[in-house]
């Protein structure tokens, strides 16, 4: 009878028609997981790229105040040191005006040690620098490096600081000598999600497993606008810590305009007037002790940490920054 087999040709075709269905619904759900997974990768990729052009702009800011501070304290509180020292019978605060920082011993102390720190540093490794040295210097200044330092190596110390802290690792310690720890211990600073996870779903399938697919593209799309957040998170740090650098190199730029001529005017001194303060004019006394009030405002700026130990911008360098700009000369 040719009943049965109609039936059983028509059952046939119907099937056919729900396994063509589901082959191409299967393609289009693999299809659309393909178009999510990568705008996935897109997100991550434009936020990686923002991060490390932010990057880059930082570790500039920093070199920039690291190699400042180094050109100070080889010129002008070099030459302040050598020929303050000279002078017997100082007598400062009797000859410093109201309102400027005071002269005293402790400043002294803390040229000459920043003058030593200066030595070491320069004398040290040129791979030292470049390894985050001068980042660390510029982030910290010597006393908290120096503190760090079981040998009281600069260069050490610094290296030390740039190798264990993420935020100096991922801004400019790639080059360390330390195995390279310095870009792997830099990640931390991102929770490792710099790398980026891998996105892609691979070997697509057909059929019930295509759904799965594309749940999982969708999920990967999330994860990548998250990690997009936390490289935002990161982007507006690294502004922060170039803002905190930009501020703290004008700040010394202006100090050493005015100290720069009172370290000439010392000189003059010392050479036209001799060694004994008790010798020296009120005139003289006055511009010597105005100059070792702003050798201490410049040993503030240099001695000033922008970040804090955990590698955050440091707040509280604003409020001294502050303080040191009401205490230089106006006009």
């Amino acid at each position: 009878m040719p009943f049965p087999f109609i039936i059983v040709a028509g059952l046939a075709a119907a099937a056919g028609a729900v396994g063509i269905g589901k082959a191409v619904s299967a393609s289009k759900d693999n299809s659309r997981a393909r178009e999510i997974n990568n705008e996935a990768n897109d997100i991550i990729d434009d936020a990686k790229r923002k991060v490390n052009a932010q990057r880059d702009l930082t570790q500039s800011a920093l070199e920039k105040l690291g190699k400042l501070k180094l050109q100070v304290l080889d010129n002008e509180v070099k030459d302040f040191l050598h020929y303050f020292r000279m002078i017997k019978n100082a007598r400062l605060e009797s000859s410093i005006h109201e309102g400027t920082l005071s002269g005293s011993n402790e400043t002294l102390q803390d040229l000459t040690r920043l003058e030593s720190f200066a030595a070491s540093l320069a004398t040290g490794s040129a791979a030292g620098l470049a390894g985050g040295a001068l980042t660390a210097f510029a982030a910290y200044g010597a006393t908290m490096t120096l503190a760090t330092a079981s040998t009281g190596t600069a260069i050490g110390a610094l290296s030390g600081v740039a190798a264990t802290n993420a935020t100096l690792a991922w801004l400019g310690g790639g080059t360390l000598a330390a195995g390279g720890f310095g870009m792997a211990g830099g990640a931390a600073l991102l929770g490792g999600l710099v790398a980026g996870p891998a996105l892609l779903v691979l070997g697509l399938v057909s059929g019930s497993k295509a759904k799965a697919n594309l749940d999982n593209a969708r999920s990967n799309r999330a994860k990548a606008r998250e990690i997009a957040e936390q490289l935002e998170t990161a982007c507006v740090q690294c502004r922060a810590i170039s803002s905190k650098a930009e501020m703290f190199t004008n700040l010394l730029q202006r100090a050493v305009s005015y100290f720069h001529p009172l370290v000439e005017s010392l000189k003059t001194i010392v050479w036209q007037e001799g060694d004994d303060w008790n010798e020296y004019s009120n005139s003289s006394q006055r511009r010597v002790a105005a100059a070792a009030a702003m050798a201490g405002t410049v040993t503030r700026i240099l001695d000033t940490p922008i970040l804090t130990k955990d590698g955050q911008a440091d707040e509280n360098c604003e409020k001294i920054a502050r303080e040191i700009e009401q205490k230089l000369p106006q006009g």
